[in-house]
């Protein structure tokens, strides 16, 4: 498996100064609680060709709680609430900052639950195309199947286009299947993302229906749709 340049990793000069001033901001004070406050004490994580270090085996995973608990973890003692989470993952420098921030709002209940898992499977599985790290591979598969077995109906919102204040929902299971059916594939959600199983579209395919098989669903390429097997 190749190893290939994170599309999402930001590069502007002013974004990283942004996400530096971000860093500045939250580490002044305040008091460590479940909850989280305004303090951060660890610096974002800038490259994502290092290979994700996981704290427990089910970082990140619904619905486990040590991602709290990792001194790696950024954004542990931040105020990660359905109002700011947004704000936090666009000025986060790499997905392994963005694991970290959806890892954290999936614990603390930060709106919709199924979208912070989906949202932590994608930064996985983007995560693993630049540190080509099996263990990132197989976290992302543990997450996308946590989103399919607690939260197979869930949805989100999105603003398509972007900037245009239009407001439409998105069915995250479809989202989910084109990850790992067609990720590089025309009309996925997130664009063009690294496949998870091989890189021939065919094989890559075949090898996510029987990975989905054995969780014990089944999906309908033509429709993307995901079903429980009889």
């Amino acid at each position: 498996m190749h190893v290939t340049k994170n599309r999402n990793k930001l590069s502007n000069g002013w974004r990283v100064t942004l996400a530096a001033l971000l860093l500045t901001a939250v580490a002044a004070c305040g008091v460590d609680s479940d909850d989280g406050d305004d303090r951060n004490t660890v610096g974002l994580a800038f490259d994502d060709t290092v290979a994700l270090d996981l704290y427990c085996a089910n970082i990140g995973i619904f619905p486990d709680r040590c991602v709290l608990e990792d001194p790696a973890n950024p954004y542990r003692f931040s105020i990660v609430t359905e109002e700011t989470k947004f704000d936090l993952a666009a000025d986060a420098p790499s997905e392994t900052a963005r694991f970290y921030l959806w890892a954290t709002a999936l614990v603390r209940g930060a709106g919709i639950p199924g979208e912070n898992q989906y949202n932590v499977a994608l930064s996985l599985q983007r995560l693993w195309g630049s540190s080509n790290s099996e263990l990132t591979r197989q976290q992302a598969l543990k997450a996308y199947r946590a989103y399919l077995d607690n939260f197979f109906d869930s949805i989100r919102f999105r603003e398509e286009p972007p900037n245009s204040g239009n407001i439409v929902p998105r069915n995250l299971n479809q989202a989910t299947g084109q990850n790992l059916f067609n990720p590089a594939g025309g009309g996925n959600q997130e664009g063009s993302t690294d496949p998870l199983f091989n890189l021939d579209p065919a094989i890559n395919a075949d090898e996510a229906a029987k990975e989905v098989g054995d969780w014990g669903y089944t999906y309908d390429q033509v429709n993307e749709i995901f079903s429980f097997p009889l």
